[in-house]
């Protein structure tokens, strides 16, 4: 029996609500829950069964109302993605509707887009989800007049070499939002020319990354912008340089001044005021 009759029919219909959260890059970055009593099976994803509600679908067509809210038990592991501290990359989420009983397995996808943020309230998680649309909304960013640097860090039009910029160290010790490493792990740099870089790790989801945010304990001791969950001690990972975005460490941190985005000679005296040499 078709999606189509079993969707038009009066009392055949049994509708259920498939819901795919994607998080990381490995085949397995995935969770996958129905609304279902039994587990449903869909294009070789096994969808667990969970008492899981969401609101109503909103498709007037303007993004002021676009939220959508799902509540699902603070026992999904996805819910445990924002325990504590938010997950370092988007989670997506893919929604698909179909019935139960129909032969041709057709679950068709009503609503996709990523999740905003968590609450907890007794042992339920509320998820607020935006859709894809709202990305239409966003505006784009502008480039400034100024003597730093505004290109981001390793990126398209940085062209700084990320891979030479790294080195591998072991974890001695986590707490926390902080890293311990041991003596020597900065190697030729000097520790203060990490802050602002990352460190990454590999976990069963993917890679985690999270920026350095200060040094202390000597310079061994690595403040974090996040949680070091999944991080333990003996874990090998990846220390990135920072950069401070001028012309010194441009040139001579990452060899990469003819990429340099800032405007150094910018003249310090205005041409507006009274300057005779204007």
């Amino acid at each position: 029996m078709t999606f189509e009759t079993l969707e038009e029919s009066r009392c055949l219909g049994q509708p259920v609500d498939l819901y795919y959260f994607r998080y990381g890059t490995t085949a397995s970055a995935y969770y996958a829950y129905t609304d279902a009593e039994e587990p449903i099976t869909f294009d070789g994803v096994i969808y667990e069964p969970k008492p899981i509600q969401r609101g109503a679908i909103n498709s007037s067509g303007t993004l002021d109302k676009s939220a959508l809210q799902v509540d699902i038990p603070t026992s999904c592991d996805v819910a445990e993605l924002f325990r504590i501290y938010p997950p370092g990359r988007s989670v997506a989420l893919i929604i698909r509707q179909g019935h139960i009983g129909d032969g041709d397995s057709d679950f068709k996808v009503i609503w996709s887009g990523r999740i905003l943020s968590s609450s907890r309230e007794d042992s339920i998680d509320s998820l607020t989800c935006e859709p894809l649309s709202t990305a239409f909304r966003r505006s784009g960013l502008r480039r400034c007049y100024q003597y730093s640097c505004p290109h981001a860090l390793y990126g398209s039009q940085c062209k700084a070499s990320r891979l030479a910029s790294t080195r591998a160290a072991t974890v001695y010790a986590t707490t926390g939002a902080s890293v311990t490493l041991d003596s020597g792990w900065n190697g030729p740099h000097a520790v203060e020319k990490y802050i602002g870089g990352m460190i990454e790790w590999e976990t069963a989801a993917g890679k985690e990354v999270r920026t350095i945010l200060r040094l202390t304990g000597g310079g061994n001791v690595l403040n974090l912008s996040g949680s070091t969950r999944g991080l333990t001690g003996g874990t090998e990972i990846s220390v990135i340089l920072g950069c401070e975005h001028n012309m010194t460490d441009c040139e001579t941190l990452h060899n990469n001044i003819q990429n340099y985005g800032g405007q150094p000679w910018i003249p310090l005296s205005s041409p507006i005021k009274i300057n005779p040499y204007w």
